[in-house]
């Protein structure tokens, strides 16, 4: 028996229609891979930007212990990441990514990327009165020690990976 497949509104699809929708599934999810196995080989080299982290977390407002948690990591491991003293696991980017709603490549620095020096943030007027707050420069990377000591214990091909990926090892 064949198991009939629906389209809009309980209009059954035809098997050419349904031939289509598995092709796009197909590639969706052969490009997803592709993603995470770029993003992975990216995490393995130590190209993961701090700033990039504070601005994800800044953008959903998040903040505090409850980040940590989300995380799977101890309090104040996640200010070490932003503050680049600290390099996040594989898994542990991968928890970021969900709750922050980005993709785990978001959190790479990007080709010819140029990160803003300072905002125009002191020269705005607060109840008539001019700020004098400065916000403190992004962190552009993390200590080659933070990403050593994680990466070394990172396996080159992960098993959650498609096959053929970590072929070549690539560490700071």
């Amino acid at each position: 028996m064949t198991r009939r497949r629906w389209g809009k509104a309980g209009v059954p699809l035809t098997a050419r229609e349904a031939a289509a929708i598995d092709a796009r599934n197909a590639r969706s999810r052969y490009h997803h891979q592709l993603d995470q196995q770029r993003a992975y080989h990216e995490w393995r080299a130590g190209k993961l930007v701090p700033y990039r982290i504070t601005l994800a977390l800044d953008a959903k407002d998040l903040y505090g212990p409850e980040v940590d948690a989300a995380c799977g990591v101890a309090e104040p491991q996640v200010d070490m990441w932003e503050a680049g003293t600290l390099y996040p696991t594989w898994e542990q980017l991968q928890a970021l990514a969900a709750l922050t709603g980005c993709t785990e490549r978001f959190f790479m620095r990007q080709p010819h990327e140029d990160l803003p020096h300072e905002t125009s943030m002191r020269f705005h007027r607060i109840g008539g009165q001019k700020c004098d707050r400065r916000q403190p420069p992004p962190v552009r990377a993390f200590t080659r020690e933070a990403i050593a000591a994680t990466v070394r214990s990172a396996p080159v091909l992960d098993s959650h990976l498609p096959s053929g990926y970590g072929t070549t090892q690539e560490t700071r």
